[in-house]
């Protein structure tokens, strides 16, 4: 009897489990059926049947948002400074990490600290030093600059992620490699790098995200609307094409596409490093 009640307690409990699982599931996916479906509409369509299909799927809101609305402009830079940032912060991240992880040297947990600190410092309080600084510095509108302030933000998560990771593979693979001849260098590029892809794929998929979203840099770096990102180019359309909701809709889901894609791109890798390096052994 006991046995029964239990299996029947538990059936019911994963049965509430998949309930809650498919609400979630929903919740997060209406949003973006909302936006996808919105985008081939009208403005009457919109509000008069928000949530069925198009009548005709028209593509004239994606073909005014990219070139009206210089959507297309805007994704372009940002596709130049996320992807420069995700390349810059994987080569520094990863290089620093094996250093981090497989020496030992005197300074080494100071750094490491130093390293993980930085997690730790609130992006909005760094707003009025790095005004001061780009105002002192002359780095007004400078894209480089934009891209090596992402990119030194980016690199603590980096090396936090790598360092965990690259401390859990065994130290015979390197033993192995420098007896067949593989300088430090060789050993980094050809053994290391390959086996930590899961991790370096997790930390570039936060890398991108968190650079791809990103306003608040750029709306201090940048007064040229020329070279501004995405982030930007959403709220730009929004106060200049007040009433043009399926175009908004449009910009919305082309700027959503790339990190959808990047995440399913690379969802297998991200779930192995999330979790490789976690247990010993």
């Amino acid at each position: 009897m006991i046995n029964r009640r239990n299996s029947s307690t538990k059936k019911i409990n994963n049965v509430i489990k998949y309930l809650l699982l498919i609400a979630y599931t929903a919740i997060c996916i209406l949003p973006i059926y909302f936006a996808l479906m919105a985008s081939f509409k009208t403005n009457t369509e919109i509000f008069s049947a928000p949530f069925a299909l198009p009548k005709s799927f028209n593509f004239s809101n994606y073909i005014n948002a990219w070139r009206e609305a210089k959507i297309g402009k805007y994704f372009l830079n940002s596709i130049i400074l996320t992807g420069s940032v995700v390349v810059i912060v994987g080569f520094l991240g990863s290089m620093a990490s094996y250093i981090l992880a497989r020496f030992e040297f005197k300074w080494k947990k100071g750094m490491y600290l130093l390293f993980i600190m930085g997690m730790m410092i609130p992006l909005q309080s760094t707003m009025i030093p790095l005004a001061f600084n780009i105002g002192k510095f002359g780095l007004k509108d400078n894209f480089i600059a934009l891209i090596l302030v992402s990119s030194a933000y980016s690199i603590s998560m980096t090396v936090f992620i790598l360092t965990g990771f690259m401390k859990a593979i065994p130290n015979a693979l390197e033993e192995s490699a420098i007896i067949d001849g593989c300088n430090l260098f060789q050993v980094f590029t050809k053994i290391i790098i390959p086996i930590s892809m899961p991790a370096v794929a997790t930390a570039s998929i936060f890398n991108f995200l968190n650079t791809w979203n990103n306003l608040l840099f750029p709306l201090l770096f940048i007064s040229d609307n020329d070279k501004m990102p995405i982030s930007y180019g959403l709220l730009a359309f929004r106060g200049e094409k007040v009433g043009d909701f399926g175009g908004l809709m449009a910009a919305i889901i082309t700027t959503i596409i790339p990190p959808l894609l990047a995440y399913v791109i690379l969802q297998e890798k991200v779930e192995k490093g999330l979790t490789a390096g976690a247990v010993k052994g």
